[in-house]
């Protein structure tokens, strides 16, 4: 009877199909955009006719340690909305000269890399909703793409780790005031264990796949 909630697109699965193909066409649009105005600039760039200021579409991750609020927002009252000093934000723009260095054009690349993984990510997703949907969850295949996803998020935690290195040697070029403090990028442990977590659930369902063969075969 369970499974009959993922005979149409009105189901459990067909809802969650039609989101994973929505987040699938959004990565694919920005991939495609931002890789072709990366491309744009790193060409002018190497041609030197570049006669425009490259467009600053990389937002870097950083984490600020706020020594002073009082200092930095210009009233002591302010101090009382903030409950921890650290701050974690994504730089859009850090200046033209910046843009230009080994370090940023590598997280440009490592960033579309990520989305790249993502997408692949979200194509083995979409593939298990349409078993789902067709009620034909219990495969090898579905087993071996949650494998992958789960390899891919565990992964992408030392790989998120080195995009957010080279962003703190970037913006360690930028002046800060006095009252703020530059911290090293934090590490992704939530991903990994997500990663793990689903590692897992690929291990259920290899199992529950051997028992249904084996059951298939015994009938």
């Amino acid at each position: 009877m369970a499974w009959k909630w993922f005979k149409n697109d009105w189901s459990i699965a067909g809802f969650l199909l039609f989101f994973a193909q929505l987040a699938w066409a959004i990565y694919l649009i920005s991939f495609v955009v931002f890789s072709i105005i990366f491309l744009i600039g790193i060409t002018g760039m190497l041609v030197g006719t570049f006669a425009f200021e490259p467009i600053p579409f990389l937002d870097l991750p950083a984490r600020f340690e706020i020594q002073d609020f009082a200092e930095l927002v210009g009233s002591s009252q302010s101090v009382y909305f903030f409950e921890s000093p650290i701050l974690e934000l994504n730089i859009s723009s850090i200046g033209t000269e910046l843009q230009y260095n080994w370090s940023y054009s590598l997280a440009n690349i490592m960033i579309l890399g990520l989305d790249g993984i993502i997408l692949y990510g979200l194509t083995l997703l979409k593939r298990i909703l349409r078993s789902l949907r067709c009620e034909e969850p219990w495969s090898k295949q579905n087993s071996k793409n949650l494998r992958i996803i789960g390899y891919l998020m565990v992964l992408a935690v030392p790989y998120k780790y080195s995009i957010g290195w080279l962003s703190y040697l970037i913006i360690e070029q930028v002046k800060l005031p006095e009252s703020i403090s530059l911290l090293w990028p934090p590490v992704a442990w939530e991903l990994g264990l997500a990663g793990l977590a689903v590692l897992l659930v690929a291990y259920i369902f290899e199992e529950g796949t051997r028992l249904y063969e084996e059951q298939k075969l015994t009938v």
